[in-house]
């Protein structure tokens, strides 16, 4: 190599220590706001004395002699842990982003403002139990006891960092609608398909009604087992075990012509939709989780079985945080001894166990959300043959920087808020491409989220629930979100419910915008709770509920349309049935499975397609004889997952808007896999060459030949080179400052670069956006498995680690073992608990 010039070295030298210091700075302003894992602290709201016993991993154990003390000490503990989590999840929650970020996030706070999730929350706070509200309380007390007296800067380094913009910030003080608020965020990243109407909306206005349908295909049953495989509704209720009867079906009720007045405003709505994805990402539809549960007629032990991941956007600090809640004597006064993950923001456990259950959490995708076309008048909108006046009111919205609020006005029609409204820029999007003389549709969206109810005690009750009866009165409670709930317990039962408000719709599918003029169109009741689904004890002694659909077509309610198309949950449950009798490493390794079953959809088409080219038939060849494992040193995976974006790529983009290019996730494998069986469809001709028709031949040719030419750029000429992993990295970001666009800002929060396998629609689900590349963006947030026969044995692993703090011992020390597919011990007793302890924290009544 030639020498340098000196005064580039020199030049190199002073940036890397200029660098250097300024890290060194950044680690020493982190230092300041570590919280204190061991000592003594006085919390003036307890009544009695809490320990805080804390393993290697920093996950905190809490002990107390009542719930108002243990939910304090929780709201302490996640407070010094995560406050700027907390803090930043709340001014989301409430519209109030542009508070602590500037202009920027005004539109952002405008939607939310619109969705109107404070509003709610604030009107659930005075439905739910009076232990519950006490409970949130005693939470609040906790995070305010910690934060009480503080600098912000003495709370996170991202503090420090914002005041380099010129935030001049004092956290206000934390109250019980602060989670509630959080709650109503979860619900909406976990039961949101406006994505789906506003994409099918647009494509049938397009390319109408048949072929835009091909684009979501139904869900295969012949080839995918549902979540629950018999019953039905018989009398009032779900009868387990009752005779199939035929669903009714649902007719759309607008026009083509309709659909294209509204289609740009459809596009926008899309579009500004994954403003508010904070758990998910721009691929939702690979938002969701894997859950089975095993008698124990599966298990070495002949005891049930249970595992959890939930799959959520790549975050840091995860989106999960893990906790025990333990009352030191278990009573009716003090019902808690449960430990698991939890949201920081909202007291409990989310999923987990307690001495007697255990219980997992996955997506049900049910179909909870509805647009409306809305003809407005001024301030009013058509009802029928007459117009009714609009529900106005003045939001407010104060801006870093400005001293002055902005204002604006939200709408909303009987159907709920006008989304059309948010912004000027949406307003003029609306009004675009419509014909001369022509009023665009306002749209409005209904969900059932913003209907006041009691999911907090939903929560609290399943903490507590000691058998499946519990279990289901507890479920009956949870509103929103919906989600398939799985159960074991350490008597060997095992079952299944899904929970939640499903409208009945007596016009319509929900898959479509309805006309909000007909008032056939409005949601009746909701399915009763008795009606909804659930297994117990089945006869096949297992189940996997990882998003597919719900139940078969004997169920006489739709439920949804968004499921996931079955190619993780068939592979587990192939899996299960198939293995011997499970022991805790076995179980485990039922998570790292990275078979990509499309795979045998498309390769034979491949394989059969006659190259030319001897350097794209060395590609080719990589796939004769691969087993569709997406290993992480797999180079048939890498060319596989290369060549299918390609497929994605010719095939789609010249029929579609760019904001609805496909994505990739497990649809577009069924999209794919349909179109595999037709070589003429219309899809696969490209419209841009109009000399000439292609066909699934041509096109397979040239994903082959173009995804040599990509993976070459982006890996290597020599196939022995390839490796999955390569192109396939995980990078946990943090969800605001890591996203910043300034480097050294990133990397002070930022963690990883990740050679992972997996992919999306596998049970290994890490999952990547086919429009921007193969990084990870979507992964499993979490994983656990509980054995029932001893509790102690369980393990998990979380994405990062338990706190906050950048550069803390516990902001990623779990990272490693997720990203290299380990796990590590979950206890529970106190003697385990007491085994592993290496920090404790007394804290004591007093001031």
């Amino acid at each position: 190599m030639p020498r340098l010039p000196r005064w580039v070295i020199f030049t190199a030298l002073v940036v890397i220590l200029t660098l250097g210091a300024l890290f060194s700075l950044a680690v020493a302003t982190a230092r300041q706001s570590f919280p204190e894992y061991s000592g003594d602290v006085v919390l003036p709201g307890l009544t009695g004395s809490v320990e805080v016993l804390r393993d290697s991993y920093g996950v905190p154990h809490i002990y107390a002699d009542n719930p108002e003390d243990l939910f304090e000490a929780q709201g302490y503990v996640q407070a010094s842990d995560r406050f700027y989590e907390m803090d930043f999840r709340r001014h989301l929650a409430a519209g109030r982003l542009s508070e602590l970020y500037g202009p920027s996030q005004i539109e952002a706070d405008s939607y939310i403002r619109t969705l109107g999730w404070r509003r709610v929350a604030e009107q659930e706070l005075t439905l739910l139990s009076a232990s519950t509200r006490r409970y949130l309380d005693a939470y609040a007390s906790g995070v305010n006891a910690y934060i009480r007296g503080k600098e912000a800067r003495h709370l996170s380094l991202e503090y420090s960092v914002l005041d380099l913009k010129g935030l001049e910030y004092q956290p206000e003080e934390w109250t019980a609608a602060d989670s509630l608020s959080w709650l109503k965020v979860v619900a909406w990243n976990l039961g949101s398909n406006l994505n789906q109407e506003a994409e099918l909306g647009v494509m049938t206005a397009k390319v109408g009604a048949r072929r835009a349908n091909e684009l979501y295909p139904s869900y295969p049953f012949e080839d995918f087992e549902p979540i629950v495989t018999r019953g039905t509704v018989a009398g009032e209720a779900f009868d387990p075990s009752a005779g199939r009867v035929s669903a009714r079906p649902a007719p759309s009720g607008l026009t083509q012509d309709q659909l294209r007045r509204a289609s740009s405003m459809l596009s926008t709505l899309n579009r500004i939709d994954e403003i508010t994805q904070v758990l998910g990402s721009s691929v939702m539809a690979q938002i969701g989780s894997n859950t089975w549960v095993a008698s124990g007629a599966h298990t070495a032990s002949g005891k049930a079985m249970l595992s959890s991941d939930a799959h959520l956007a790549t975050s840091i600090p995860s989106a999960l945080s893990q906790v025990g809640l333990h009352c030191r004597t278990l009573s009716k006064e003090c019902p808690f001894d449960v430990s698991g993950f939890s949201f920081t923001s909202i007291p409990g456990v989310v999923i987990g166990k307690n001495t007697k259950i255990a219980w997992g959490l996955s997506t049900s995708y049910v179909d909870v959300q509805d647009l409306y076309l809305e003809e407005v008048v001024g301030d009013t909108v058509r009802k029928g043959k007459s117009f009714t006046p609009l529900e106005i009111r003045t939001e407010l919205i104060s801006v870093l920087g400005e001293e002055q609020p902005r204002s604006f006005l939200v709408r909303t029609s009987p159907h709920g808020p006008l989304l059309s409204d948010v912004s000027p820029s949406l307003q003029r999007v609306g009004a675009a491409g419509v014909e001369p003389g022509s009023q665009p549709y306002a749209v409005a969206l209904s969900w059932v989220g913003l209907t006041p109810a009691r999911s907090m005690d939903a929560i609290m009750a399943i903490d507590a629930a000691g058998n499946f009866e519990q279990f289901r009165a507890a479920a009956k409670l949870l509103s929103a979100p919906s989600q398939n709930l799985i159960y074991a317990d350490v008597e060997g039962n095992i079952g299944y419910q899904l929970p939640g408000d499903v409208p009945i719709r007596s016009q319509g599918d929900g898959r479509m915008p309805a006309p909000g003029w007909d008032t056939s169109y409005d949601w009746g009741s909701r399915i009763p709770f008795a009606e909804l689904p659930y297994a117990y004890n089945p006869p096949g002694g297992f189940i996997v509920a990882a998003n597919q659909q719900v139940i078969g077509r004997q169920y006489p309610y739709k439920l949804g349309s968004e499921f996931s198309y079955g190619w993780r949950s068939q592979q587990l449950i192939d899996r299960l049935a198939a293995s011997p009798p499970l022991s805790i490493d076995s179980a485990e390794q039922l998570f790292y499975d990275n078979t990509i079953r499309v795979a045998a959809d498309v390769v034979p088409a491949l394989l059969k397609i006659k190259v030319n080219d001897p350097w794209v038939r060395d590609g080719q060849q990589t796939l004769v004889g691969w087993d569709y494992s997406a290993d992480s040193t797999s180079a048939a995976a890498a060319y596989f997952n290369v060549v299918f974006h390609n497929i994605l790529k010719l095939t789609f983009r010249d029929e579609m808007p760019e904001e609805l290019w496909p994505a990739g996730g497990d649809r577009w494998y069924a999209v794919v896999s349909s179109l595999m069986k037709s070589p003429r469809s219309r899809w696969w001709d490209d419209v841009n060459t109009p000399d000439r028709i292609e066909v699934r031949e041509d096109i397979l040719l040239a994903a082959l030949t173009q995804g040599r030419k990509e993976i070459t750029s982006l890996m290597s000429r020599d196939v022995d080179e390839w490796q999955w992993g390569k192109l396939h990295r995980a990078t946990l970001r943090n969800s605001t400052l890591g996203e910043s666009g300034v480097g050294l800002v990133e990397r002070l929060f930022n963690r990883g670069d990740y050679q992972v396998g997996g992919g999306p629609a596998v049970v290994n689900a890490m999952g990547y956006d086919d429009r921007t590349g193969y990084q990870v963006v979507t992964a499993p947030t979490m994983r656990m498995l509980v054995d029932l026969g001893d509790l102690d044995r369980s393990r998990w692993v979380n994405q990062s680690g338990v706190s906050g703090h950048a550069f803390f011992r516990n902001y990623d020390d779990q990272t490693e073992l997720w990203a290299t597919d380990r796990m590590w011990p979950f206890v529970s007793s106190r003697p385990a608990v007491d085994g592993r302890m290496v920090n404790q924290l007394r804290l004591t009544a007093g001031g």
